[in-house]
């Protein structure tokens, strides 16, 4: 007999329960007897209810990876968690539980209903993947704020919405705090509030209400909307530099970079007028040096990909031209079997069921069938590895000539741009040398005329004397040659494994097409030779005669 007590325990979600869930599912009756018979998979099903079961935790739903219907209603649940792996899930209930927020359902995009009615809910958020969603149910939740039905201008299918019982959606005679009529303005796309229609004399009136508000919130959202577009641009555009070995030496990064450490280089700023215009001049050499490196990048990276564009299309013409000649073998092999050996046998067969012919001339006619079709097969399959070899070889050579021409064009990239890097850490030595001699000049000035030059409080520990002053120099011009070594270091290493990643890509993608089509020759010609057999039995006995290639 079942405990009441033990059966009210707060529980986590585990096999033992999912496979009690599923029980409960089947119908009832001789149909449902069948069904438990033959059972169903965990991953296999569909839709599931855990509902009533004091469960405290979302856990192990991970075994359910087809699920689409998901009811979890009226539980203990305080947090959405573990449901990423159910990518196929449209519907989701967890209404009447204690869910404190809204989050991690980044992974289920396909959601197109969600209930979270009656939880403790003050804010909706996290929900930007979900632009499937058509049906959205939050009422009886602690939402004060009723801006947070902005939030689903966002979901263009939303059509269904309920957030009654809310506070911010308390019942009031002023039309300008109507949340229906505020529903009815600022999101044009829902048709049905608390399960009631939206008329259009409601939106007219909704729309003359919040005319002004509603024109803001546009605004600002076609800002916004402009500000997400150039973010899309920039990572577009940064993936775009990657590939091309020289993401950021559009702009001035490499030059902050040189200064981000460079605590002494950035005092010895406050030097005055000479050393600020002194900064600016070598700020902008640097800047025009990057950019010159950025262009060689993209002019060798459009180059890089006209010739990826012409070596694919020369190896799939290959490829094409060499299956439609293994189709044509194939073919014939098929067409010589049907129209003339199969033909053949059927006729010998039948001859024997009218006694035309005694069973040792059927086996004897059987027999040289056989040798035909083994003779056939053993053609085709020398004609079909003889194309497999010769595209293989083909393939071979071109990957080995590809390989060694965009190794050159790496080359070239990586001298043109150890090039302009030469002339970058120049640009640093005339700076660093420039530098020392101004700050030179400012410090034997304020030792001679200390009243009239003032110190600047960042320099008095690196002015103190000509020793201390090269040490600094030596500091910033170290941290600045590091900075372009580095960079120079990872644009070569980066371009040179890519070559590396690409060959060897191309060589395992030969060698696993290879296999494959060995495996597929081989098959075709077993599923000939088994139709042959299968067409050669007579009597239930099959006649064979052992045969290799």
């Amino acid at each position: 007999m079942l405990n009441p007590c033990k059966e009210r325990e707060p529980r986590v979600i585990d096999n033992a329960l999912i496979a009690k869930c599923i029980d409960l599912q089947y119908p009832k009756g001789e149909v449902g007897r069948l069904l438990r018979l033959e059972g169903i998979p965990m991953e296999e099903i569909q839709q599931i209810r855990f509902e009533y079961l004091y469960i405290l935790k979302i856990d192990h739903l991970w075994v359910l990876k087809s699920l689409v219907k998901l009811s979890l209603n009226n539980n203990f649940i305080e947090k959405i968690e573990n449901l990423e792996s159910l990518v196929h899930l449209k519907e989701l209930d967890l209404s009447f539980n204690k869910i404190a927020k809204i989050e991690n359902l980044d992974s289920l995009v396909k959601l197109e209903k969600i209930t979270l009615y009656e939880n403790l809910i003050e804010v909706v958020e996290n929900m930007d993947q979900q632009v499937k969603l058509t049906v959205f149910s939050i009422g009886k939740n602690r939402i004060c704020n009723k801006e947070n039905l902005n939030y689903f201008r966002r979901f263009p299918e939303l059509t269904s919405l309920n957030m009654a019982g809310n506070p911010c959606t308390g019942d009031t005679e002023d039309p300008n705090n109507d949340i229906r009529l505020y529903v009815g303005a600022f999101l044009p796309t829902l048709v049905y509030y608390e399960y009631i229609r939206i008329s259009n004399s409601e939106r007219e009136q909704a729309i003359i209400i919040h005319d002004e508000a509603l024109k803001l919130l546009e605004k600002n959202e076609s800002k916004e909307i402009e500000e997400k577009a150039a973010l899309a641009k920039e990572l577009r555009d940064a993936e775009i530099h990657s590939k091309m070995f020289v993401e950021h030496l559009n702009n001035g990064k490499l030059f902050e970079t040189m200064y981000e450490r460079d605590v002494e280089g950035k005092a010895l700023l406050d030097i005055g007028e000479e050393v600020t215009e002194l900064y600016e001049e070598y700020k902008a050499q640097i800047l025009e040096y990057s950019k010159q490196v950025f262009r060689i990048g993209e002019r060798h990276y459009n180059s890089r990909n006209q010739e990826l564009d012409l070596f694919h299309k020369s190896v799939w013409r290959a490829k094409k031209d060499n299956q439609e000649e293994s189709i044509q073998y194939m073919e014939k092999l098929l067409g010589t079997i049907n129209e003339e050996l199969f033909p053949d046998i059927n006729n010998c067969k039948m001859q024997l069921e009218h006694d035309a012919i005694t069973e040792d001339e059927f086996e004897e006619k059987i027999k040289t069938i056989r040798n035909t079709f083994e003779d056939l097969i053993h053609l085709t399959w020398k004609n079909l590895m003889r194309l497999e070899v010769t595209l293989f070889e083909q393939v071979e050579e071109v990957n080995t000539a590809f390989g060694q021409g965009l190794g050159e064009m790496i080359n070239t990239f990586i001298e043109e741009v150890q090039g302009v890097f030469t002339n970058i850490r120049a640009a640093e030595v005339t700076y660093s040398e420039t530098l020392q001699d101004a700050a030179i000049r400012f410090m034997t000035a304020a030792n001679v005329n200390p009243e009239e030059e003032d110190i600047p409080a960042s320099l008095t520990e690196i002015l103190i004397d000509r020793d201390t002053l090269n040490n600094a120099m030596a500091a910033t011009h170290d941290i600045h040659m590091q900075v372009i070594d580095s960079r120079e270091d990872v644009l070569i290493h980066r371009s040179r494994a890519w070559l590396e990643a690409l060959i060897t890509e191309l060589v395992d993608e030969e060698i696993a097409r290879d296999r494959y089509k060995l495996l597929e020759i081989n098959h075709f010609l077993d599923i000939q030779r088994e139709e042959f057999d299968e067409l050669a039995t007579e009597s239930g006995t099959l006649y064979t005669e052992e045969y290799e290639i």
